[in-house]
């Protein structure tokens, strides 16, 4: 039984449009050219009907064969067209859609270089600042120096007088053991006669040298104040040296961050170098800071063995005096 619509003037008409194509109007092209309606048997017997009825194949007229070949050219180049319009508009989507990506990814892109140049620029202040602080750190480490070098200055000084006072009384101490003897020899055969006055004169002397040791105990407690200060005067000059070597130990990682910060900010390659060259001539201070230190500890120690052999001669001083009291 035939489709609705699929008759033998439609099949008619498909069979005239392949004969004007110069195809062959076969069941299958006939079917296709229906748009694969109607049965193949509906088709043939329709075929048959139109050959009996036609036993010499239809005249089509060129005007026809034109016009059906140009329709169907006009279907072809419309589809094709279309086929055409549809892949460029979606190649376009496509470009759109991958510009539209591309454009998203490089404003992150410039989005996060300009947070890491913000960034970069504020521990590079951080920076400045750190040294701005390292250099009054510094110039307040060498006035703390020059102060406690004055200082020690003035203790060596004050040594150098406490040992000319010793010089003195030990030369009076000489004077006065010489004029004894002397004054023995001279008063040996008149002993018996000035025995009176010679005890009173020995008394004296005893009483001077009495004077004298409590001098020489109160230079000793003096010196021992000295000696004292010179031991407070040493720990804070360690003191200072462990700050002095705990500072260029920031200071040196400060470069090492510096140097790092300067690989990557070639836009502050000028300010860089500066701050490089400020950081070098600071090291060198350090470094002179450091060497002063030990320069002024050995002076110190050396200060505290001159003191120790103070005290053994004021020992010895003291002793020859009270071996020398008759």
């Amino acid at each position: 039984m035939a489709r609705p619509g699929v008759n033998k003037a439609v099949v008619r008409q498909a069979r005239d449009a392949l004969l004007a194509r110069e195809q062959r109007p076969s069941i299958e092209a006939i079917r296709a050219e229906l748009g694969h309606t109607g049965s193949k048997s509906t088709i043939q017997r329709f075929l048959k009907e139109l050959a009996t009825e036609e036993p010499h194949p239809p005249e089509v007229s060129l005007s026809q064969e034109l016009l059906t070949f140009i329709n169907s050219l006009a279907q072809r180049l419309g589809s094709e067209a279309q086929q055409a319009v549809a892949a460029d508009r979606a190649r376009l989507e496509r470009q759109q859609h991958a510009y539209q990506h591309q454009r998203e990814v490089d404003q992150a892109r410039q989005d996060e270089l300009q947070k890491n140049s913000e960034h970069l620029l504020c521990e590079l202040k951080a920076l400045r600042e750190q040294n701005r602080q390292l250099i009054e750190s510094l110039q307040q480490s060498e006035s703390d120096r020059q102060r406690l070098l004055a200082h020690g200055q003035y203790q060596q000084q004050l040594l150098e007088d406490r040992a000319t006072q010793l010089q003195s009384l030990e030369e009076q101490s000489t004077h006065a053991r010489e004029g004894l003897h002397h004054f023995r020899e001279q008063t040996k055969q008149q002993r018996q006669e000035e025995v009176s006055r010679f005890e009173t004169e020995l008394l004296q002397l005893r009483q001077e040298l009495r004077a004298q040791q409590e001098q020489l105990l109160v230079k000793q407690d003096e010196l021992s104040y000295v000696y004292r200060d010179l031991e407070r005067l040493s720990a804070e000059h360690v003191t200072r040296a462990q700050e002095l070597r705990t500072r260029a130990h920031e200071l040196e990682h400060q470069v090492n961050r510096y140097q790092l910060l300067e690989s990557r900010l070639q836009t502050v390659q000028a300010d860089a170098a500066t701050l490089q060259l400020q950081l070098s001539v600071m090291q060198e201070k350090a470094r002179h800071c450091v060497l002063d230190r030990r320069q002024d500890l050995r002076n110190l120690r050396n200060m505290a063995r001159q003191l120790a052999q103070l005290e053994r001669l004021l020992l010895i001083q003291q002793r020859g005096n009270l071996n020398s009291t008759p």
